[in-house]
């Protein structure tokens, strides 16, 4: 019977040497083979030189902001402020866009450099990996950015690293300059408005001052003091004359006051429009620099790759202990399936028991296959094959039949003692098996496997050739990946979100969705029958499987599109950037649309009122004189009591006329004060309102766009869809674990059905 050792035993360190010791010879091989073919692999590799490139981000780029803006908040960093996460992540994307991975490429000559092909299949997609494997950026632990760049010219490696560093100058410049070019347009076109409108007010100022009337306030109060002078003289004359003056200023003041103030409202908004005229073009022509170099690229002395040493231990350890991995299943194989080694021994001792066998009986015969020597029938021994009588003959060859017929029951006996050994040993591992209720090990797992391995092995070929069949171009189409990342600009928060969460939820809206499926006839594209029950549902379930808008780690958008067509993925993601900024200038529109109808409401029913206190105003003064309260009232105290030029010109005042005018100052006074007050604060409500509404038309007017570009879509020259190996990989180790759980239950049927 075998004998098993238990199944838990303590660990003990001898055990483990001594087994290392009693592997020694073809774990030796295995390191020294390890070590031979790493330290010849790890020669073949080019050597590599790393540069780098430190820099800490500016904390502002608006240059009207930091230097122009004078009431500038204690909270609002400067030019001199390092920046922080925020615009750490908006340096680390801008670093990963294309715009700089073209320039770069194109600048170096890098295709030529990495020896890749040009009229290869996937160029760019190689051009890009061996970019983005000898390029990386990424933030150091103290806030700052590394550029660190590989390549096996020190000095080109140096000069790539500066290079970029200079280029995100450039490239974010010219990704503001984009936005702030559109605002100065805006700012411009509507600083020159104003002026223009400006200058139409001069010119009506002008006109009026032709009839005379040069300052409203001051000339009514002059010629009001002077006319009760010559009232007071009796002087019909002069009376006349200013009296004619009084008129024109009657006639031409109201318009005089109201174009004067709002001319007055009007320079202050000029003002206040001339600085952000002044501030948009400082951004959208001049450059500050975006960072602060902390260190430089220089060409480096030593290789940064690849790093031997490491390698060489890496792969001895790794081949050291796969090695071990592997004699430890070889003799938890011999240790658990016994009967597999015997009969392998058991073959082995066959085959030299009958060698020894044949070698006896060949022994007994010469070259020529004739008995050597033999003992004849009467006990006499025979040397010559020749003299070999037929009763001599008749001997030999009983001999020969018994020892053949003990070499055939001494194998049946060993046979049968193999049978009871390993008819002993399945009796014990049925025991063992019951008292351990069954338990799964790995023992019991590999002999299982081993039991169906011819089953496995077929059931793993199919499932990978079923798995490269459904994989094939035949089955399933090849797709084609275009991406673009943005960040938003210009967009108002309506709530807590931010302007990316804002900007995402836009480009997943309806509108949009709806746009690109009735632009690229996505229904026909995605094979969908319009007529299908649940056409709408599974239109839109294949448009977000194709299209993924998500948000990357740096507050940016990402915009993903697969299809067939490499092109029209690509054009779908520049339609989706036009759509949404379509949507973004439609909900603004809306919205400023509002205010404008509103505002042009209110400004509307304050012109109308203006215009009904001037009729009333006109009225006054035409009809009863009264054309300054104040100094008509003063004047006419004064020749009602008869002190105009003192007491000697109390004979000359024309009384009939100061009882007149002073009883239309007693009767209309307290009108002409309260619609002369209304109408002050009416024109001063009118310049308010007049202001906000050319703010909000501006807004509505205006022809600006909501994303920022950081990397633009191109066609993809290599298929992002389906990743063939993933798949096969999949399936071989579904149909492997599907396999052993269906053996399982097999083997465990009897069992199974006596519980169940």
């Amino acid at each position: 019977m075998v004998q098993q050792k238990p199944i838990n035993e303590s660990f003990d360190s001898s055990n483990l040497l001594f087994f290392l010791y009693k592997w020694r010879k073809p774990l030796l091989w295995v390191i020294a083979v390890a070590i031979v073919g790493s330290t010849i692999v790890s020669l073949l590799l080019t050597n590599k030189y790393r540069s780098t490139v430190i820099m800490y981000p500016a904390a502002t780029n608006a240059i009207s902001q930091a230097l122009l803006t004078q009431n500038r908040s204690s909270m609002q960093k400067g030019i001199l402020d390092f920046g922080v996460d925020e615009e750490t992540e908006q340096i680390l994307q801008i670093l990963h866009s294309n715009r700089i991975r073209d320039r770069i490429i194109e600048e170096f000559g890098l295709e030529q450099h990495y020896g890749i092909n040009p009229e290869s299949k996937y160029r760019l997609s190689k051009l890009h990996r061996q970019y983005e494997n000898n390029i990386s950026f990424r933030r150091t632990e103290f806030m700052a950015i590394r550029i660190s760049v590989l390549d096996t010219d020190p000095n080109y490696a140096a000069d790539i690293a500066n290079r970029i560093s200079d280029l995100l100058d450039s490239t974010k410049s010219q990704i503001q300059h984009e936005r702030a070019k559109k605002a100065f347009e805006i700012v411009k076109s509507q600083y020159f408005k104003l002026t223009d409108e400006m200058q139409q007010m001069e010119d009506s100022l002008t006109e009026l001052r032709k009839h005379g009337v040069q300052d409203y306030e001051s000339q009514a109060e002059m010629l009001n003091m002077q006319l009760a002078k010559e009232m007071a003289a009796n002087n019909t004359v002069g009376v006349q004359r200013l009296q004619e003056k009084l008129d024109i200023l009657a006639q031409y003041g109201g318009a005089y006051v109201n174009i004067r103030d709002r001319l007055e409202y009007e320079r202050e908004k000029l003002s206040l429009l001339k600085a952000k005229y002044e501030e948009a073009k400082t951004d959208a022509e001049e450059v500050l620099p975006t960072k602060f170099v902390v260190n430089s690229a220089f060409p480096a002395e030593r290789k940064s790759y690849p790093i031997r040493w490491l390698i060489i231990s890496v792969t001895t350890i790794s081949a050291f202990f796969f090695a071990l991995i592997i004699i430890l299943i070889l003799e938890n194989v011999k240790q658990n399936f016994p009967f597999i080694a015997s009969k392998a021994k058991t073959k082995r001792q066959q085959g030299l028991n009958t060698k020894d066998e044949n070698r006896e009986i060949n022994d007994q015969f010469d070259k020529q296959g004739e008995p050597l020597a033999f003992t004849s029938k009467n006990g006499t021994e025979v040397k010559n094959a020749n003299k070999i009588s037929e009763e001599d003959l008749s001997a030999i060859s009983g001999s020969i039949i018994e020892q053949i017929k003990k070499s055939v029951l001494q194998e049946l006996s060993q046979q049968n003692s193999q049978n009871d050994s390993t008819s002993n040993f399945q009796i014990q591992m049925e025991k063992n098996d019951n008292q351990m209720d069954k338990l799964f090990t790995n023992t019991n797992l590999l002999k299982m496997l081993f039991k169906w391995k011819i089953h496995l092995a077929v059931i793993l070929l199919i499932s990978i050739l079923v798995a490269v069949v459904l994989s094939s171009p035949k089955v399933i189409t090849p797709k084609f990946k275009s991406y673009a990342v943005i960040y938003p600009a210009n967009i108002l928060s309506y709530s807590e979100e931010s302007e990316t969460e804002q900007m995402l939820q836009f480009l997943q809206s309806r509108d949009i969705r709806d746009h690109l499926i009735a632009k690229y006839d996505l229904a026909q594209r995605y094979k969908i029958d319009s007529s299908y029950k649940y056409f709408q549902s599974t239109i839109i379930y294949e448009y977000s499987k194709n299209v993924k808008i998500s948000k990357t780690p740096y507050e940016s958008v990402l915009i993903e599109v697969f299809d067939s067509d490499p092109q029209v993925a690509c054009d779908m993601v520049n339609d989706i950037v036009y759509f949404f900024n379509e949507k973004m200038l439609q909900t603004h529109r809306e919205k400023f649309g509002e205010v404008v109808d509103f505002l042009q409401q209110r400004l509307d029913s304050k012109r109308a009122e203006i215009d009904s206190i001037l009729i009333v105003h006109d009225d006054l003064r035409i009809n009863c004189g009264i054309i300054d309260f104040p100094n008509q009232s003063r004047e006419v105290v004064r020749g009602f009591l008869r002190t105009v030029d003192g007491n000697n010109a109390a004979a000359n005042i024309n009384t009939k006329e100061v009882l007149e005018l002073k009883k239309n100052l007693e009767l209309y006074g307290g009108e002409w004060i309260f619609y002369n007050d209304r109408l002050y604060n009416l024109v001063d409500e009118y310049s308010k309102i007049k202001i906000d509404l050319d703010e909000a038309n501006m807004d509505f007017n205006k022809e600006i766009t909501y994303a920022n570009i950081v990397s633009a879509p191109f066609p993809a020259d290599k298929k992002a869809y389906p990743v063939r190996w993933i798949i096969v990989t999949i399936s071989a180790i579904g149909a492997l674990l599907l396999f052993v759980v269906i053996v399982m239950v097999l083997e465990n049927y009897e069992s199974l059905k006596k519980k169940f």
